[in-house]
């Protein structure tokens, strides 16, 4: 691979995609080989069938490299919230004088903070702010004259199952190096302005069969929650009634694809889907009832991670929703909005082509896998200094 290119491994609950892209102009990007391929998924951190995901990642490795035209020598690893472990602390350092904070000052404050999570490896730690000796409040505090410096930071530890099962699939496969990235990280800091992260904002990510909850603070996130509930569980209420019994769920999916919630309907109006075998139809009424109760179902998770994080500073702040689990379907987010009494936000890559909430958590590793290789490189350590 050339020095610019980097690769990427977004391990979604439905699907694995491995994306080999540089960084384009005015920060888009080049994309150079992609492949997705759907497996099992997993529940309560565990994956369902290992035998298959490990298939699936090496085909799509395989015809991403095809694409390409070269060998993944390294590749970045996204981390789904439920193999995620967040630990957030503050640290304080004090200097005999007062004098400029250097990057090396940043690296020893968070070496103070380091500890060990059993079952769990450290992949990535961040600031949410630092603190000055005058008070001043700062995300870079490099070159600031102080006597001492306080840092808000977070810590970002991988499950050492998730990690071993990866590193075993990839070097297997020819793969020299394997780091991992946190997919919730690196989504607040692609998909959430600086400005809006200068105060506290909240992130939710649903996907087809898991969601996370994540507070987010600077560069860092002060609270993390997971759970497996997505949306998949929307489409499963179809089933819990005798009406879609003998429903394809793909075609449950297609047909919830469809409607709007917040749109009026006759009272017997009728969804169709024909597909190659035969062609499918149910009440509307019906469709909306169900997605409507499965939409509650995720909305008592969310009502419950933000009770847990039972802080004010994000009362009245609006629920930044991505992900590809229920984005696409119409009126949902006026439905969570409406149950939480929020404001809900839909929050997607800012690209042409790619500007799907779906594309969130491939595209926002990619940036962050970007910029850490950009961050190690030589003339940047020259630079910059080595900091935390």
């Amino acid at each position: 691979m050339s020095r610019k290119s980097v690769a990427v491994l977004d391990v979604r609950s439905d699907a694995v995609t491995v994306l080999i892209g540089e960084r384009g102009v005015n920060n888009t990007f080049v994309f150079q080989g992609i492949h997705t391929l759907p497996y099992d998924g997993y529940a309560d951190a565990e994956f369902f069938d290992t035998e298959r995901l490990c298939k699936a990642v090496t085909e799509c490795m395989a015809e991403a490299e095809r694409s390409y035209g070269g060998r993944i020598r390294d590749i970045y690893v996204g981390v789904p919230g439920e193999f995620l472990r967040v630990v957030t602390k503050r640290c304080f350092m004090s200097f005999q004088t007062k004098r400029r904070v250097n990057p090396y000052d940043l690296s020893a404050l968070f070496d103070q903070g380091v500890q060990q999570e059993q079952g769990y490896r450290l992949i990535r730690r961040s600031a949410v702010c630092y603190i000055t000796s005058d008070n001043r409040r700062t995300i870079d505090p490099t070159g600031m004259v102080s006597d001492s410096l306080e840092g808000y930071l977070s810590y970002f530890f991988a499950d050492a199952r998730y990690q071993d099962l990866f590193v075993n699939t990839l070097t297997a496969y020819g793969v020299a190096k394997v780091d991992f990235l946190p997919v919730s990280l690196a989504e607040a800091l692609y998909l959430i302005p600086s400005e809006v992260r200068d105060e506290y904002a909240v992130l939710l990510e649903i996907g087809k069969m898991s969601m996370t909850f994540s507070v987010v603070c600077g560069n860092g996130i002060v609270y993390q929650n997971a759970c497996s509930l997505g949306g998949g569980h929307v489409t499963a209420q179809l089933y819990t009634e005798g009406d879609a019994s003998m429903l394809p769920f793909d075609v449950a999916e297609a047909m919830i694809g469809k409607i709007n919630l917040s749109a009026k309907d006759a009272p017997n109006a009728m969804i169709e889907y024909v597909d190659k075998l035969q062609s499918y139809s149910l009440p509307i009424r019906f469709l909306k009832e169900r997605v409507r109760a499965g939409l509650d179902l995720l909305c008592e998770s969310i009502s419950s991670f933000l009770e847990s994080y039972g802080d004010k500073s994000i009362d009245y702040k609006p629920i930044l929703l991505t992900g590809d689990g229920i984005t696409g379907i119409r009126g949902a987010r006026e439905h969570l909005s409406n149950r939480l009494n929020k404001v809900v936000e839909i929050v997607a890559p800012k690209l042409p082509y790619y500007n799907k909430a779906a594309q969130s958590s491939l595209l926002s590793l990619l940036n962050m896998a970007l910029d850490t290789r950009r961050s190690k490189g030589f003339f940047y350590k020259l630079f910059n200094g080595i900091g935390g």
